[in-house]
This record gives C-alpha cells, sequence and structure tokens, in this order.
C-alpha cells in the first residue's frame, strides 16, 4: 500500500513538472515572435529614415546642379577664321550679351549652353573654302540671220565641246526650239564661302557685270556639296538688269540655268524678232 502511495505521488510530481515545463515552453513560443517582430519594425523605421535623408540630399543637390547651370558667366574666345558678328548670327540664342571682333568674342552665357555654345564655334569657326564660279552668257537665237549679218554668221558657235554645256543646251532646244548660239568665254568669279556680295565685269563685249549676294557653301562630303546663292543679278553697262534671281542652289560641278532674257543685238530692232540671252553657271569647290 505504501508503495502504490508513492508511486502515486511521483507520477503527481512528474505530471506537474511536464505541465510546468509545457507551460514555459509555450510562454517562450509566444514572447519570441513579438520581440522578433519589434527589431523588424525598427529595422523598417530606420530604412525609411535613411532613405528619406538620401532622397532629400539628392533633391538638394539636383537644385544646387540646376542653379549653377543657371549661373551666368563671361567668356572669353579667340577667334581665327570667323568674325565676331559672323559667328553670334548663328549662335545669338545660347548668350546673353556679347562683344567682340574680327578675332576675338566675349560672352555672357549661362553654364549649361557653354558645351553647345564651343562646338558650334568649333564648327564653324573653321577654315572657308574657295568656291570658282564659271559664268556663261550666251546669245541665242530661233531663226536665221540674214545674209547682211555676215560677221554674226560667222562668228556662230558650230559646235560646243563641254559636254554639260551642250546638255544644258539641248535641254534649253527642247522648250524653246533655239536653233543657233553665240557663246561667249566664259568668266571666272572666285568667292569664299559665307561671301557677302562678288561684283564682277563679264568678259563680254556687251559690258555684262554680275553681282553675287550671301554665297554659302552646304554639306561637307566632297562631290555631294550644294552651292547656295541668295542673289544673282546680271546687268549690261550698271544700268540695265536683264536677269534677276533669288535663293538658288545648285550642287558642285553642276550647270544652272539662271535665267534666259531678252537682249538687243546688233540684229534685232523693234519689229525684228529679238535674241535671247542665256545665263549659265556652274561652281566648282577649291
Amino acid at each position: 500500500m505504501n508503495k502504490i502511495l508513492r508511486f502515486s505521488a511521483l507520477a503527481i510530481v512528474i505530471s506537474l513538472w511536464i505541465a510546468s515545463s509545457g507551460a514555459a515552453f509555450s510562454l517562450f513560443a509566444q514572447t519570441t515572435p513579438i520581440q522578433a517582430q519589434g527589431e523588424i519594425q525598427k529595422a523598417s523605421d530606420q530604412a525609411k529614415a535613411e532613405a528619406q535623408t538620401k532622397d532629400q540630399n539628392e533633391a538638394r543637390k539636383a537644385g544646387q546642379a540646376q542653379i549653377e547651370e543657371n549661373t551666368p558667366v563671361v567668356k572669353s574666345y579667340s577667334l581665327k577664321f570667323i568674325s565676331a558678328s559672323e559667328f553670334m548670327r548663328s549662335a545669338k540664342f545660347y548668350v546673353r550679351e556679347y562683344s567682340g571682333t574680327e578675332t576675338t568674342l566675349t560672352v555672357m552665357i549661362l553654364k549649361k549652353n557653354i558645351p553647345d555654345f564651343e562646338a558650334l564655334l568649333k564648327k564653324l569657326d573653321v577654315e572657308k573654302k574657295n568656291i570658282q564660279f564659271q559664268v556663261y552668257t550666251i546669245v541665242a537665237s530661233k531663226d536665221d540671220l540674214p545674209e547682211r549679218f555676215q560677221s554674226y554668221i560667222k562668228s556662230e558657235t558650230k559646235e560646243i565641246t563641254d559636254k554639260d554645256l551642250k546638255a544644258v543646251l539641248d535641254e534649253l532646244k527642247g522648250l524653246w526650239n533655239f536653233k543657233h548660239y553665240w557663246i561667249e568665254t566664259p568668266s571666272f568669279l572666285m568667292a569664299k564661302d559665307g561671301s557677302d556680295s562678288i561684283h564682277s565685269k563679264l568678259v563680254s563685249s556687251r559690258d555684262f557685270e554680275l553681282n553675287l549676294r550671301n554665297v554659302q557653301l552646304r554639306g561637307e562630303e566632297s562631290g555631294k556639296r550644294i552651292i547656295s546663292v541668295g542673289e544673282i543679278q546680271l546687268s549690261q553697262s550698271s544700268k540695265q538688269s536683264l536677269i534677276f534671281t533669288t535663293n538658288i542652289t545648285f550642287k558642285e560641278k553642276g550647270y544652272l540655268v539662271v535665267g534666259v532674257s531678252g537682249v538687243q543685238t546688233d540684229w534685232t530692232w523693234p519689229g525684228e524678232r529679238g535674241a535671247a540671252l542665256i545665263l549659265i553657271i556652274s561652281a566648282e569647290i577649291k
């Protein structure tokens, strides 16, 4: 009986010990996740604070950089091949104020515009190419001349050796049905790319004078460049304008019919069918 009682008492003690151990384990299991959640929340709050501080610093730096970019500065440049006034016709949108001469340029410019401004200066301040214009003045007639004008009949151009010029005149023949040509000795004019004005008295017995304005070369690849002329005027004895045209472009080494005009000759007078004056120009980059 005593043994039974001792066994029962031992069993009760063991049961109480197991029960108390389970309760402690349960309490530990509940306490650990709560502590972990607190650490996670703390780390998250710290990360957010650091991210916010980083964003604020980046925004501050961006604001300072923008202010610096929009700060005006004064810079001076040396010019080699272009004058200040000529260059500023293309670069005026980059600067606030400028002054300069043929060889120097001083500008007030925003810092953010400096790279584009200097890139344009590098592109434009280069040695200008020479453009050689070859000018033909040609008198043409649709009708045969009377025999009394033997001197004109004998001086007629019977053979055109320049194949490109011949191709142009053959094309005109289809438009105006010209039968006879008197081609004068071609004149040559040399101009710089960017020239404002060129004036020349042509090799002609009729006192022809030619004016070219605003000559520009476009493109860089040889053989594919374009010559642009803002104004071409052919006059006689500085008085009568025979051909006047504006904004002409043509390819280098190409032939351009600038215009066809009436012209007075020894064998034309009122009542007589008149002659035509043809102005043709070609250009080559030297």
